[in-house]
């Protein structure tokens, strides 16, 4: 291929979904390892939102760089974090849970999560494992909301830094705010970040943390695999950032 159409080109007409539920042309942007993960999803509806994510991911670093997303390539650090080759100055960070999934963009290394609340999880016993006495005694207090804000903190820092999920349960993240400098007191990350939260829907949490205590803005944008006429949906306005820095925040659809 050439190129990736963009959301809301289907060359003179809206093409089908293919038998997964999304446009076949989305999985023919992916490489053969991307499309063997998408293959190997079992669970109804799993290989669909990969595909989406990832293909979504492809479109939005192929427009930033000005190369086809079918053309990217990714190298991968020692735990599994990807980079686009060749492009050092551009870091990205992917998470989808549920149907929502969130890109995130930045100039210095980032890390985005997303998590959807699930009430089968033992909170209590999770955050005893886990966390931190001081936020072990959050989640006592606030139960599976703190729990899961919490968690997508650590994950945000955990994959800012291209380490292990385990290697980042230890770092204090209880901050009342929405946004906080975050320093470990200990262990192999040992930061700092700057951890922003994102508003989501209901059932839905997210944050995003970058490498380095400088303050940065999100600026949000949405994508779709469908014009939004067609959806229902209305296209979010750009959210203009401002200096020092700022993250994009894609959220997927």
């Amino acid at each position: 291929m050439n190129g990736a159409r963009r959301p809301g080109d289907r060359g003179g007409g809206a093409a089908p979904d293919g038998p997964d539920g999304y446009p076949p042309h989305l999985e023919e942007l992916l490489d053969e390892q991307e499309r063997a993960r998408a293959r190997a999803g079992r669970l109804p509806g799993l290989r669909r939102r990969f595909v989406i994510a990832h293909a979504a991911t492809r479109i939005v670093l192929g427009e930033r760089l000005g190369l086809p997303p079918d053309g990217l390539r990714f190298t991968r650090g020692p735990w599994g974090k990807p980079a686009v080759a060749g492009a050092d100055g551009l870091h990205f960070s992917l998470s989808h849970s549920g149907e929502t999934a969130l890109l995130a963009l930045a100039a210095r290394p980032v890390g985005v999560d997303v998590e959807l609340a699930r009430p089968d999880l033992d909170v209590d016993r999770l955050a005893g494992r886990f966390f931190p006495p001081e936020e072990r005694a959050a989640v006592a207090a606030g139960g599976q909301p703190v729990f899961t804000r919490l968690w997508t903190r650590k994950e945000a820092c955990v994959k800012a830094s291209g380490g292990r999920l385990t290697q980042g349960m230890g770092i204090p993240v209880a901050h009342p705010g929405r946004e906080a400098a975050v320093y470990a007191r200990s262990g192999p990350l040992p930061g700092p970040w700057r951890v922003v939260d994102l508003p989501l829907p209901g059932g839905y949490a997210g944050s995003v943390a970058l490498t380095g205590d400088g303050p940065f803005n999100v600026s949000r944008r949405m994508w779709y695999q469908i014009p939004p006429g067609e959806s229902g949906v209305d296209t979010l306005p750009p959210v203009l950032a401002s200096s020092p820095e700022s993250v994009l925040d894609e959220a997927v659809k």
